[in-house]
């Protein structure tokens, strides 16, 4: 695969980004393939061996991907038809032609995207790969036999496979539990139908000639903070429009420190947005919302940002079939991303959960940056599976392991063309911050645009690298410098300049603390 020299790294949001999808743009430290790769701070290439020329096998073997996630797009795009051996052939199985990004779908409510600008197309995609692709939903899993049962238009088909990978994301937590909520809400997942169902809402408010609307968001997590700004943003020329955000918990983003939640509720209040703590919804009506504590708050439109939840697939039949599962219905991983009851099985984003880490260590959240950020583990992976069972070698003890940074940037979109961010206990927040994440996403998508597929050859090496690595990092700032700049919100600020003081930070751990010192000595900390 041609080799990537990207002068700027990215993650998404996602969320989310992915796609479930969290809405936060996230980046982080990823030490994945067993040394220093410091995600962005360092241009590191790694790759396989296995080529389509030099397999010496002529078994016909078969991978099958299930769901089009922000995982599994990267291993499309490597897998293609002149670098993987020539007995393997590669199945895309998802009921969309279309992946949402996750990372740009609160952008896209703002009107800051167009809906097809959050896509990324799978058919050119397969296409261009030479990967064949299916439409349609996964039904069922024969795990003796290897068989995926797939519901496609017009009847049920069969789809054999040697090894099979899981990408399908999450559904919205509590939304067929709770009364009156799937009818009446506008649920985030399946994101898909997200952009279009708000859509249709103000075509409705707008034909209607109102001037009024009472947005209510439940959820206080990232999706449901961004969701919050964007319908401001978006619905903020109707007239009185209010927004509230209801939040289950006492606070609001409580991994972070008070300064920067702080500067998140300044966000929100310069945005006119009223929260509600400690808000369990009991039931939904056409009109009213129910609360557990027993109030109850009037509304127009109503979207659900409650959280993820696993689809039934993993948590019904798959549970069903043997594979492990944990008790929330998240197909249970090792570090590899490999099932730990089935080893030709594997998992990656929302839908997977890793287990039997070292103590100390969890299962990353469900954000769209760790399907990301999995996806060059995965490709590696994968092919070593597939190349194990030519060989008849112990695939297992060769897997790479995933090992998803606990820290990192997160980036929330504002709506209004600035955004907020959290990064080394620091609130960042202005212009700059969102021509950051802009760049973050837009970089992502750049990579599967149709326009942008390379030109293929055969004999290359299997691209595992991480697509954002960077080249020609330029001499860090003084550390005073660097201090003053990342506390800038004037529109003035160098996005570029802004990003290399963190890469700094986050690869000289002297150089961070230094300026993190700065900066609390002249805010008098």
């Amino acid at each position: 695969m041609v080799r990537r020299l990207l002068s700027t790294w990215i993650a998404i949001s996602l969320t989310q980004c992915n796609h479930v999808y969290c809405f936060k743009s996230i980046i982080p430290f990823n030490r994945s393939l067993h040394f220093k790769r410091c995600c962005t701070f360092t241009s590191i290439r790694k790759t396989t061996t296995m080529t389509a020329t030099s397999s010496p096998s002529t078994t016909p073997r078969k991978l099958v991907l299930v769901g089009g996630g922000h995982a599994h797009v990267q291993v499309l795009k490597s897998l293609h038809k002149f670098i993987r051996p020539s007995n393997l052939s590669v199945t895309l199985i998802d009921a969309q032609s279309d992946a949402s990004y996750s990372g740009m779908v609160p952008g896209c409510v703002s009107k800051l995207y167009t809906p097809d600008e959050t896509l990324i197309r799978l058919k050119p995609l397969t296409t261009w790969a030479g990967i064949e692709f299916v439409q349609g939903t996964v039904v069922d899993v024969n795990l003796d036999s290897k068989v995926l049962n797939v519901k496609k238009e017009g009847g049920e088909d069969e789809v054999e496979f040697d090894v099979v990978c899981f990408d399908i994301g999450s559904t919205s937590r509590g939304l067929v539990d709770t009364i009156g909520a799937l009818e009446y809400t506008i649920p985030t997942r399946p994101i898909s139908n997200l952009i279009t169902r708000i859509e249709e809402a103000e075509i409705l408010l707008r034909q209607s000639g109102e001037k009024d609307a009472n947005v209510v968001v439940v959820g206080g997590g990232a999706a449901g903070i961004e969701l919050a700004l964007a319908m401001r943003a978006r619905w903020n020329d109707l007239g009185d429009v209010s927004v509230t955000l209801l939040d289950s918990g006492t606070e609001l983003v409580p991994s972070e420190n008070k300064r920067c939640r702080q500067a998140l509720l300044s966000v929100l209040d310069d945005h006119d947005i009223t929260i509600q703590h400690s808000s369990m919804v009991s039931h939904i009506t056409s009109s009213h919302i129910h609360l557990q504590n027993e109030k109850v708050l009037p509304y127009t439109h109503c979207i659900w940002a409650a959280g993820a939840s696993s689809h039934d697939l993993a948590d019904v039949t798959m549970r069903k079939r043997g594979l492990a599962v944990d008790d929330r219905g998240w197909i249970a991983v090792n570090e590899s991303l490999q099932s730990i009851s089935h080893p030709f099985v594997f998992a990656a984003g929302d839908c997977a959960t890793m287990v039997g880490l070292p103590k100390g260590k969890s299962s990353p959240p469900k954000a769209g940056v760790y399907a990301v950020r999995s996806g060059p583990i995965l490709i590696e992976n994968l092919t070593k599976m597939i190349g194990s069972l030519d060989d008849n070698s112990e695939a297992n003890n060769k897997l790479t392991q995933y090992e998803p940074q606990g820290d990192f940037l997160k980036l929330i979109m504002c709506g209004d063309g600035t955004a907020l961010g959290f990064r080394f206990g620091l609130p960042l927040r202005g212009k700059w911050v969102w021509h950051l994440k802009d760049k973050i996403d837009t970089m992502f998508m750049e990579l599967f645009a149709k326009e942008n597929l390379p030109d293929i050859k055969e004999g290359e090496a299997y691209d595992t690298s991480q697509y954002d690595a960077i080249v020609n990092r330029p001499k860090p700032l003084e550390v005073e410098e660097a201090g003053r700049l990342l506390m800038r919100t004037d529109d003035e600020v160098e996005y570029e300049q802004a990003w290399n003081v963190l890469r700094d930070m986050m690869a000289d751990d002297d150089y961070q603390k230094h300026v993190l010192k700065l900066i609390e000595m002249s805010q008098g900390e």
